[in-house]
Parts: C-alpha cells; structure tokens; sequence
C-alpha cells in the first residue's frame, strides 16, 4: 500500500507537469449559427535527436589520466557546431574538448522531418592513448527533445537520462583543493554544503538535516566503511589522487545504498591515468604521497599511496603529556583482461591513537620508592578494506561483481578493553539502457560479521601492583546446582559481548523520461538483518521525479521510506550494537529547485522534512530526560523527533578565475521522548558559509571563508523551558588560504607551497551551557585553530 501511494503522489504530479510542456493551441474559431464538429487535437510534432557522424579528437600533450568533459553545444539546421561552451570539467581537457567541437559534424535533428537548429549536453570522455588515440563517445544515457517554439527553427533542449541522481551535492577535486579550510580533504569539505549542521567547529563531525553523525553512512567506491576521516581535525583516510569526486545525499538517495536513516556520503575513487606519474606533500603535522605506474602495454595500471604524521612533535610544543597521531595507506591494482573485462585490486586502511604519560611510584627490588613515567594509549583505532572486483561490460550498460574483506578494531585504557569486527562481504551491482527512455539499476549485497570484546582483567596503574585474582575454588559449591541462564544481559543487548551478524540487502530501480521534460525514479530496497538471536526486515520504497519546466529551471522531488539497525552515538570500528528495540526508521522528503544563473552561477534551493521514528539519538535524549529529573535503566534508549527546514546554495565554480559559493541553512530539529519534547542537542537554526578564490595571475591563489552558526540548546532545569531552552552564543571563524605554483612542465608537471589557517580569528567556541532561573553558564572550547604551511607537487 506504502509503494502504490508513494508512486501515485508522484506519478500525478508527472502527468499534470506533462501538459506545460505541449505546444500552445489554436484560439478557438468563431462562433457561427450552425456549430461545427469539434475538429480533432493536433498531433504532437515528432522530433528526431540530432546524430553525431565526425568527432575527431586528440588527447592532450602533456595530460594524464581520464577525464570526463560535459559540452553544451549549438547546431545549426545543417548539423554545424555554431557553438560550444565547457559546462563542466578541468583543463587541459575543456579547452581542448572546446576547439575540437567546433568542427564536428552531425546528422541534424529534424521536427516532422524538417530539419531544425538545436542545443544539447553532449559528453566528451578522454582516454590516454596506448595504442591508439580513442575517440569521444556520446553519453549512454538516451536524449529527449522539446521544441521551444511552434513555427520556428531555434535551438531545442536535449534531457539527457543518466545515472546522475538528481538529489545530491557534488564536489570535484579542483574544487576540494581550493576550498578554503578544507585542507584539500574531500571530506572536511562537506561541512560547507547545505543541510550539514557541524557539531563543533574545525572537527568532522555533523549533523545532516536533523540526522546523528550515527546515522550518516560513509562509503568510498562502493565500500561500506566506519568513517571517512582522521581524529581530531585530521584529513581524509584517502589520498586526493585517489578521489574523484565526493557526492553527499541528504535525504531519498539512490537505492544502491542503504541502512542508513539519515544522509550517505560517499566518495568515487578516480580512474587510473595508465602513465608513470607521481604526488606528494609535505605539511606541518603530516606528509603524503601517491605513485602510479602502468604495466603490461598499458593494459594494468598499479597505483599506492600514503600518509603518516608526526602531530604528536608539534603538539608536544603545547602539550607536553599529549600525542595524537594517525596514519593511512591505499593501493589499487588494475588489469584489462578483454576489451570488455577488466578485474581490480584495491586495499586501504587506516590507525589513528591518541597517548599520554602518566607519572607514579614503583617499589625496587631493595624496598625504595621511586618515580617513574609511563606511556598510556588512551584509544587506538584502526581498520582495514580489502576490495577483490570485476567489471563486464555490456550492451549499453556494465556488471560489476565484488568481493570484500573487513577488519576493524578499537582500543580503549592501554589495552584494557578491545573491540574488533572481522567481516567478508560480496556485491553486485547491474545497469542497461533498456531502450532510449528506460535505464534499468539493480544489485545486491551480503555481509558477514564476526564481532568480539577483549576484557583484560588486571590493574590499570600498572606501577608494580599485583592484578586481583578471584580466590581458588576447592570444593564443589553448596546446595544444588542451577544450569547456566539464557537470558540476555543488559550489556548483550546494548552490543557488547560475542556474536555473529548477517545482512542481506537487494535493490532495483528504473530511471524512466515518462515525457520530454519529465523523468521520474521509483526505486524499491529491502534488506534483512539478523543479530545474534534477533532478525529484523526493512523495505524502502524510494522515488524521485524531475521536471525541467525551463532550459534553466528544475524542480526535482524526493521520497523515500529508509530503516536502520540501532547506531551508537557516533562510529566505532569494532562495535555494533544489537537488533534490541528494533530498526530505526525515517520518512525523508524534500523539494528542490534549480536554476542557472547568468555568468557561470548556479542556484539551488530547498524544503526538507524527515520524520524519525524508534530513533537512538543518545545524546538529545539524555538531555531531555535529565531536565525532566527522569532516568532510565533500560540500555535500548529510543526517542521519536522531526526535522525542517530550508537550503539555499549559490556557486561558482572555484576552478574558474573568480569562483565562490554562499551556502545557508535554516532548519530545526526536535526530538520526542515520553513526556517530553524539545530541540535536539546540536540543532542550530542558522548556519551560513560565503567562500570566494580568486587567480591572482601568476599561479598565485587567494582565497577565504566565512562560517557562521547559531548555539545549540543549554541544559535547563526544568520541563517547560525545555520545551523553548535558552542557546549558547553564536559563533563565527575566517579561514584563509594562498598558494602559489611553478610550472615544470604544463599542466600536470609543479610543485608549489601553500599556507592555510582553520579559524585564523582565533575564536572561541562556547559549547555547552546550563541555565537556571536566574543566569546561564557557558564552557568555551578552543580556539580550536589548525596552521598548514604545505609544500607539494606532482611529476
């Protein structure tokens, strides 16, 4: 019933949206004595899409790599290219993309069989040569026609059906490295975009449209992963070279992903570039680099990769007693098999630990005291990805198959207590143009986990103290004796103990263009998850619709029905807690328009709603049971709660000489639990990022940000003001960035030093507070400010 309303609510916006795009009809004729027959409709013109028949094209001197160009091209009635403008891409491959249209030919593209002038995207994808140099391809995906006027030649838009999701934010590369505060980190760049609340300032870590960070899913090329960053303000666990583009779904993402009740963010890795090539940095806290080399004519391509700090040399200038430190690796190995296999190799992992010296007294072997310092581990994480994967290409589509090993772990008091998940998993994942309307998407996916905890009873001082040890048993105990209970301990059912899981997912969707401006995707998931003695089921029926009511204007809808297991507060490789309580659930809908701009702007906006229902947002339901003097014995902490609100981005690409963005969100988000309701503990009304680079000449760079939120709610004593609680003050920080590059060899041989500032105000950031009757305290953080004086290049 869910998924026959869901798909009628969409399917009747759909037709009604169809009739806007029909051609104007005649005035009535005159009224006359005798009425006439009524005459029959028009039929709709038949429009035919133009054809290219002469693309030639030469890969550029000096490039490397693969590399996608997207063209909006003007033809005239006899199949010239009049016109030829770069909607996305870098260079050198836009302006080489660029000057090569402007001599391709094309069958042109006719209206009732006359031919007409027309505009279309048309997609360039360059391939180094080896053997030979390969040609551009049109897009796959199939291309629709709407005539702009009834009686007139002008250029008509081409809707090209793709795999582009239409509700997402997208990053490229160019513009991760010129992002301001970024540090050229993929991730750390999300919290820019709209919908993302930050929890605090300068740490990667943040709500999505009144989501936890533990129900915000991290993948990277498919690969379900804990998160996708370092400790601290640390960078990504990947090397730049190795990420393409980062895609952050806030609500209703595609059906290829699934079990999570808030956001996904995941990143793609980058093609190979099959050519000898080399990256590295060298920073303040860390150093990174890449090599990449091809093998076999050409037909392979092996490509690692690296990172290790020494954070805890620097931060040993201000703390002493405190180490923090990190390190990552990644490395891919690719081989065409046939001109249509190809299998891949590609691992990663990552550690990050934080230590400290404590000091104590020890007793030597002649009874004296004396003082000696020790090195603690407060917490160690790490985990590891191993990828094994093939990919055949099809008629108009792809299959990939993927099988993958796992093994996180988290360690917490020097060792005391472990916490490790071994997992083996396997995918598929399927796409076909089933005709020039219909793109057809299915896959699935299995998961095994093996999760186990280390307790290691003994004293923590360590300074020379026996452990206790129980006292041996002698004798059979008295009275009779109770066979074992199995009954679930409080602790079982939170997560902790031994146990097996399984999950068991599949999906499918079709990516339709019900009419010429229209284009819908229903799309249905279900998943099956089994914890120890527990077993639970989750059906998510999804759908998007997209409306180009202009050449520059789209509405895009988004619905869509989503479970989760229940989650922890934020991620921790090796723990999982139990099915207990039940899935999370979450109903997400949104509506975005989308407009071009004049000049190379582009604008979006939004309206969001997310229901939550049997939610675990542990901390905003600590807080409100607090202020109402309640407590709860029960582990399985759940609460229901709702969040709005409103998105606005406009942008320039950073890639271009002068490029910015403004991002603002307006949102609130509330939670529900027993007798009381309230905001949620990291809901901010407001938050807003302007960022501008400009190209100074010279290849020298400037660029800043501004980010500016609101306070979050402070702890209040009493039910009613819980409800309306007073708010920390707002905050604000300027990050700033300048660099600079020479030129060995253009465009991919440099090396060049930057400098960056997170927070080079040195604000402090009140976090937290608690208010009474008469005054309010608040607790100040930081300034939690990050210097990178970065030296780098490419050969």
């Amino acid at each position: 019933m869910l998924w026959a309303l869901l798909l009628w609510s969409v399917t009747s916006r759909v037709f009604a949206q169809s009739l806007s795009v029909e051609e104007a009809q005649p005035p009535p004729p005159a009224p006359t004595p005798t009425p006439a027959p009524p005459k029959a409709p028009k039929p709709p013109p038949v429009i035919v899409m133009p054809e290219p028949t002469e693309t030639p094209l030469e890969y550029p001197s000096g490039a490397q790599g693969e590399a996608s160009v997207a063209l909006e091209l003007t033809l005239s009635a006899g199949g010239d290219v009049t016109k030829a403008v770069a909607l996305e891409g870098d260079e050198p491959f836009t302006t080489r993309a660029r000057d090569a249209a402007q001599r391709w030919k094309f069958k042109p593209a006719t209206r009732d069989g006359q031919p007409i002038a027309a505009k279309i995207r048309f997609l360039v994808r360059f391939v180094p040569p080896r053997e030979v140099v390969e040609e551009p391809e049109p897009a796959a995906p199939t291309p629709a026609a709407v005539p702009t006027e009834k009686n007139a030649p002008k250029p008509l838009e081409i809707v090209v059906v793709g795999d582009r999701p239409p509700i997402r934010h997208e990053l490229a590369r160019t513009e991760i490295s010129r992002m301001p505060g970024a540090f050229g980190d993929a991730f750390r760049a999300i919290e820019a975009l709209p919908g993302v609340v930050p929890i605090v300032s300068g740490l990667p870590y943040f709500y999505v449209r009144g989501a936890p960070p533990g129900n915000v899913g991290y993948y990277f090329d498919g690969i379900p992963v804990p998160f996708l960053y370092h400790f601290a303000a640390g960078p990504s666990l990947f090397h730049p070279a190795f990420i393409d583009r980062v895609d952050l779904y806030p609500g209703a993402y595609p059906v290829r992903y699934g079990r999570f009740a808030g956001a996904i963010v995941a990143g793609e890795m980058a093609p190979p570039g099959y050519r000898t090539r080399g990256e590295w940095n060298v920073r303040i806290i860390d150093s990174g680099a890449m090599v990449e080399a091809p093998f076999a004519n050409g037909k392979g391509s092996a490509m690692v990769g690296g990172r290790f700090s020494y954070t805890g040399l620097v931060l040993s200038l201000v703390v002493p007693d405190v180490s923090v430190g990190y390190w990552d690796y990644q490395a891919r190995v690719r081989y065409e098999l046939t001109p249509k296999d190809t299998v891949e190799i590609f691992g990663f992992g990552s550690g990050d630990y934080t230590t400290y010296k404590e000091r104590g007294f020890e007793t030597d072997p002649n009874g004296v005291q004396r003082e000696v310092e020790r090195k603690r581990t407060a917490v160690d994480v790490n985990f590891h990805r191993l990828d094994l994967r093939w990919d055949r290409r099809i008629s108009q589509g792809n299959w990939r198959n993927a099988l993958f090993l796992g093994r996180d772990r988290t360690g917490f008091a020097d060792g005391e207590v472990n916490v490790y998940n071994h997992m083996i998993g396997g995918r598929s994942e399927y796409w076909k143009q089933l005709d020039e309307g219909v793109r057809f998407r299915a896959g699935g996916d299995v998961l095994f986990e093996s999760l186990t905890q280390e307790l290691r009873n003994g004293n923590s001082d360590g300074f020379g103290d026996e452990p206790t040890r129980e006292p041996p048993v002698t004798g059979p105990p008295p009275g009779p004796i109770t066979p074992p209970q199995e009954e679930e301990s409080e602790a079982e059912r939170f997560g902790f103990g031994s146990r097996r899981d399984f999950t068991l997912g599949a999906y499918a969707d079709f990516v339709w263009q019900v009419a010429p401006r229209v284009q819908i995707t229903p799309g249905l998931r279900a998943d099956l998850f089994a914890s120890g003695k527990r077993v639970a089921v989750g059906v998510d029926p999804r759908i998007n619709a997209e409306f180009q009511l202009t050449k520059k204007l789209k509405v895009t809808h988004g619905l869509a029905l989503v479970h989760q297991a229940p989650s922890f507060v934020g991620p921790v490789p090796g723990f999982k807690s139990s099915l207990a309580g039940g899935l999370q659930r979450a109903v997400q809908h949104s509506v975005t328009l989308n407009y071009e701009l004049p000049a190379g702007f582009q604008s979006s906006m939004a309206v969001f709603h997310s229901a939550f229902f049997n939610m675990t947002d542990l901390i905003s339901l600590l807080q409100l049971e607090q202020t109402g003097g309640e407590t709860s014995d029960d582990f399985d902490f759940r609460t229901g709660g709702q969040a709005y609100g409103f998105e606005l981005m406009v942008r320039r690409s950073l890639s271009r000489r002068i490029g910015g963005f403004v991002s603002y969100t307006l949102s609130r988000s509330r939670r529900f639990t027993r007798r009381i309701s309230g905001p949620a503990t990291t809901d901010r009304t407001h938050v807003l990022n302007v960022a501008a680079s400009y190209d100074l000449g010279k290849n020298w760079r400037l660029g800043g940000r501004v980010l500016f939120y609101t306070g979050i709610p402070a702890e209040v004593a009493y039910i009613e003001a819980a409800r309306h609680p007073p708010r920390t003050p707002p905050f604000w920080r300027l990050d700033f960035k300048i660099e600079k590059r020479w030129y060995l060899k253009q465009p991919n041989r440099w090396w060049g030093v930057s400098l960056e500032v997170l927070n080079t105000t040195l604000n402090k950031e009140k976090l937290t507070g608690s208010c009474n009757a008469y005054d309010c305290h608040f607790e100040e953080l930081g300034p939690v400010t990050v210097p990178s004086l970065a030296f780098e290049g490419a050969l």
